[in-house]
């Protein structure tokens, strides 16, 4: 028997009962909110609180940008101390066009009040009234009937006050002087010291920020490709070149330190020669260079042989790296050059560049040893792992996982050593290498499909996240966690054996072995054939990178920076540009992200590779939003700068902190005016560049 169908009229109650439900919800969400947050509106009630607030508003709004310049005229007359019998008071001598005052009465005894009118001084300007005894001392003496010391003339220069006489003792009968000074302005107003003071620091800030946007596009525009999964979805490589690249990076990046670095440095110190030893330098490389490439191919091995690739690859490796110490050793010749104005500027600028390179020139050589060696050993090796198969294609994987998973959690334990939380390194490590083996198992005993089905789909989604809380909880547990996160004690540092000079600590022994297990499995599940989705993993790896950095506020940054490079603009130089990065990374990636398709599949239809679909049709696509974005930063860094100055960081901040802290509101509403302007007209002109050119 069918069950009678729900009547409209119940169901309209039923969603009005949910809505109701939701917005109950909501309204206690929001309520607790706002007692969290402690929202009282009875405190701005407070007299007090509303006169402070009213005085600082006020002083804001009335910046000191502008300032006069004043002479004092001071007008006297006399007054006797007592009226005795005989006295006559002094007769004022008016005068057309200098300051004179009247006193009323013209003696008096202490405590009494005494009227002083005078004419003939600046129109609303300050005046006060000081009282001279006949030891030559000035009393200020304030207005009856005001708190203030000084008041202001009226429209014609004239005032009417009344002073108290001042008690002093013994003074009977002594003549005494009351002096009337006025403030008379001398020549036009001119900007204030102040204005001057933010100017400059409104230059630091404008080029501060433009420096750290500037740094972060390159660094930016890069990790934006690796952060963009629609790019990277499909990159994938067989599993064992991938393994065999990894486990030749360590060598490499320790080959690259030892010899290709002394390369480097043999280039770099030709700069201590004089300007000749470096362009003597570059005409010899430009011609080895014009001479590899006049090589007739009849002499190279043939195309598509991994013993050309091979050489090509230790060619470029050489070739870059000496370009760039000959590059380092140029700069520091340019330093040595004295220079003033415009020159000097450019002149320290590339020195700079040139310390730089010095400084990173190592590290960089042994990142390039690394990237040769990965290359040489996918090209060696490609040919001989297609043709593996069966068992044999397993054995191999196990035994390479387990080499490159032994790096990697090495590496990962080594990191680790260095920060108590950063040991969480290992047991996330492991929960990804883990992930994939139960869903494995199951494929292979279930019988799974390429495409499963969609309760085998949860099955697999289930059972991979099962691996990863497996693998971590054991990583936990055996790599001991738990103190280190708890504590904050940092992994003991024993020493368990020393290969070459390198001492290994039982940590990362213990870490290695895990790793070596682990990926070992894994390897011998899949085997060296089996396609590995390191996009993905790129992918993920950046995405975090960049979201960790962009979690960090650029304040908290800026206070890192100042304890390492001290107070200064270099700090905030350094933190908005890693903050830039984490941002511009963002939004370079989220725009590469809603591309059109179309003219990537019409060149990939043409056999274009990968890096010509990029440069052909997504270059492209992104350069007018590239540009819109990285104006916008500029904006947000200028403005950001100034909260980094409260911390040291430099710019308009710093001198913007001074001021709030001495209450000098005036002085702080010309900094406060200064970056509004800055910043509408940077934005002004980011419009109208978007408008012409984007």
């Amino acid at each position: 028997m069918n069950q009678p169908a729900e009547s409209p009229r119940s169901q309209s109650a039923l969603k009005r009962l949910v809505i109701v439900l939701i917005a109950a919800v909501v309204l206690v969400i929001f309520a607790y909110g706002w007692t969290v947050t402690d929202i009282d509106f009875s405190v701005t009630q407070q007299p007090q609180r509303q006169q402070n607030v009213g005085n600082a508003l006020q002083e804001l709004l009335s910046p000191n940008v502008f300032e006069q310049d004043y002479s004092i005229q001071n007008t006297t007359t006399a007054f006797q101390m007592t009226c005795g019998e005989g006295f006559t008071a002094p007769s004022a001598q008016p005068s057309a066009d200098q300051p004179y005052i009247e006193i009323e009465p013209a003696c008096g005894s202490s405590g009494d009040l005494v009227t002083v009118r005078g004419y003939n001084f600046f129109p609303n300007a300050l005046a006060r009234i000081n009282w001279i005894a006949t030891d030559g001392e000035r009393r200020i003496r304030q207005v009856v009937g005001s708190e203030e010391d000084n008041f202001v003339t009226d429209g014609s220069g004239r005032f009417s006050v009344q002073i108290e006489v001042p008690r002093i003792r013994g003074t009977n009968g002594e003549t005494h002087s009351i002096e009337a000074q006025g403030r008379f302005p001398v020549g036009l107003p001119h900007l204030s010291e102040t204005t001057g003071l933010v100017f400059e620091r409104m230059i630091e800030t404008i080029f501060l920020a433009l420096i750290a946007t500037t740094i972060s596009i390159l660094p930016s525009a890069i990790l934006s490709f690796f952060a963009a999964h629609n790019l990277m979805r499909p990159v994938r490589i067989p599993l064992g070149n991938l393994l065999v690249g990894f486990t030749l990076i360590p060598v490499g990046y320790f080959l690259g330190t030892l010899l290709l670095a002394r390369l480097g440095e043999v280039a770099l110190n030709l700069g201590n020669g004089g300007i000749a030893a470096p362009a003597a330098g570059l005409i010899v490389l430009f011609g080895a260079v014009a001479s590899t490439t006049r090589i007739r191919s009849s002499a190279l091995p043939p195309a598509g042989s991994p013993f050309r690739s091979i050489l090509m690859t230790l060619l470029v490796s050489v070739l870059v790296v000496i370009v760039i110490g000959l590059i380092g050793g140029i700069a520091l010749v340019i330093d040595r050059i004295a220079a003033d104005g415009i020159l000097g500027y450019v002149t320290r600028f590339i020195g700079s560049i040139g310390e730089i390179i010095q400084l990173i020139l190592v590290p960089l050589s042994g990142i390039v040893g690394a990237f040769a060696a990965a290359s040489i050993g996918g090209a060696l090796t490609h040919t001989v792992l297609r043709q593996i198969t069966g068992t044999a294609s397993h054995v191999l994987g196990a035994a390479l996982g387990a080499l490159a998973g032994a790096i990697l959690l090495g590496i990962a334990a080594a990191i680790s050593l260095s920060a108590a939380w950063l040991g969480l390194l290992i047991p996330v490590t492991v929960a990804t290498l883990t992930s994939p083996i139960l869903p494995e198992l199951y494929r292979r005993y279930a019988q799974v499909g390429p495409r499963p089905a969609g309760s085998q789909r949860i099955i697999l989604t289930i059972l991979s996240w099962l691996g990863s809380v497996i693998g971590f909880v054991v990583a936990f547990s055996v790599m001991d966690i738990t103190r280190s996160v708890v504590e904050g004690v940092l992994p003991p540092r024993h020493v368990l054996a020393s290969l070459a000079g390198i001492e290994v600590y039982e940590y990362v022994a213990r870490a290695m072995v895990i790793g070596a297990v682990v990926a070992g499995i894994i390897g011998g599940l899949r085997g060296t054939r089996a396609n590995f989705a390191i996009g993905s993993v790129l992918y993920s790896i950046t995405r975090t990178i960049l979201n960790a950095l962009r979690s960090i506020e650029p304040l908290i940054m800026g206070l890192v920076f100042v304890i390492w490079v001290g107070i200064g603009p270099f700090a905030g130089v350094l933190a908005l540009t890693l903050h830039s990065i984490a941002s511009l990374g963002k939004l370079y990636s989220e725009q590469i992200e809603t591309i059109d398709s179309g003219p990537i599949e019409a060149l990939q239809s043409t056999g274009a590779n990968r890096l010509q679909t990029i440069v052909y049709a997504v270059v492209p696509q992104i350069i007018p939003s590239y540009i819109a974005f990285t104006m916008y930063r500029w904006d947000i860094n200028v403005r950001m700068s100034t909260i980094i100055g409260f911390v040291g960081g430099g710019g308009i901040g710093f001198l913007l902190q001074q001021q709030i802290n001495l209450l000098r509101y005036r002085d702080a509403g010309v900094a406060v005016l200064a970056i509004a302007i800055v910043v509408s007209i940077l934005d002004y002109a980011s419009a109208a560049i978007r408008e012409r050119y984007v």
